[in-house]
């Protein structure tokens, strides 16, 4: 009789250990899009991080979510003497995550201002570096989504006070020319060149010389979002990336002139499922090393003609 009364209080305790962990996990798994809506619902709760991720500090002064704090996306990726927008040292990267009060617990909301999808997208991708992927999502359709919806804006900075964050790196989430190199015509690895068209061909661009990397298929970054800011239905984007030749379960490298707007092509391959990696000094860095090869299909007219 005596285990007779253990045995229900022993699985009750068992049952609920297993929800406890079950709701641990999920809140690790963030979804990689919210809607201004949920953010609505979920402003107040006391892990939520919204990070305004803007150019300049003058639009965030202008307004901006309620609680919001400022991220300048060249805190995160930033010219050195070689290339235009890589990023910056892990332990700089770490001193920001502190400053803005950014703590391993914490749940991270990405919002853009004035459009600039790919700078929200890249700042996405340097958190799933420091291991924060699983607790970050994007406001699809930014702080113009957030206004059109009617929920409140504020001008006031908020008091932010620094915390404790350990990176924990998942190192292929942002790659070099070596890593795509290595991979170049592998099985299962598809590269998407995210530039314009002509670019692709090898009509300008502004790099050492045009064209694109052998093997790479083209997916216009513009081409993954609408005219609010907000990505595509997963059908969509899917014909656009079953059209360059990518299979559901290949494994995705980006990139485009340096590494900003193929972040945004990063983003829609991994709201596909796909293993994606992000080319930091992409095609600037692939076409200065002249030891590697790049293809031209189609050379600019002679001037004057």
């Amino acid at each position: 009789m005596k285990y007779a009364r253990i045995l229900p209080t022993l699985l009750s305790l068992f049952l609920c250990m297993a929800a406890s962990k079950f709701l641990i996990a999920g809140a690790s798994d963030a979804p990689l899009l919210v809607t201004p809506t949920w953010l609505s619902a979920h402003l107040t709760d006391p892990d939520v991080v919204v990070l305004n991720v803007a150019q300049s500090a003058r639009a965030y002064r202008q307004g901006h979510i309620p609680g919001a704090r400022f991220l300048w996306v060249n805190a995160i990726a930033a010219s050195n003497p070689e290339l235009s927008f890589e990023l910056v040292p892990l332990e700089q990267l770490d001193s920001l995550m502190e400053g803005l009060g950014i703590s391993n617990s914490s749940r991270i909301i990405l919002c853009g201002v004035n459009g600039n999808v790919s700078a929200t997208a890249r700042t996405y991708i340097t958190l799933e570096y420091l291991g924060m992927g699983g607790r970050t999502s994007i406001l699809d359709g930014g702080f113009e989504g957030w206004k059109a919806a009617g929920h409140p804006v504020s001008t006031a900075t908020p008091n932010v006070r620094r915390s404790n964050f350990t990176p924990h790196q998942r190192t292929d989430a942002i790659v070099n020319f070596e890593y795509v190199k290595t991979h170049l015509g592998a099985k299962g690895v598809v590269v998407i060149d995210a530039r314009a068209p002509n670019f692709y061909k090898g009509i300008g661009g502004g790099n050492p010389r045009p064209g694109h990397i052998p093997g790479a298929h083209n997916v216009f970054y513009a081409t993954l979002y609408d005219s609010t800011d907000r990505y595509l239905p997963l059908d969509s984007l899917r014909a656009r990336f079953e059209a360059a030749g990518v299979k559901s379960d290949d494994d995705v490298i980006t990139y485009c002139h340096v590494g900003q707007t193929a972040s945004s092509a990063y983003i829609a391959a991994k709201l596909l499922g796909h293993q994606v990696h992000l080319y930091d000094g992409s095609f600037e860095d692939w076409s200065s090393r002249e030891d590697l090869p790049v293809v031209v299909e189609q050379k600019p007219a002679p001037a004057g003609k």
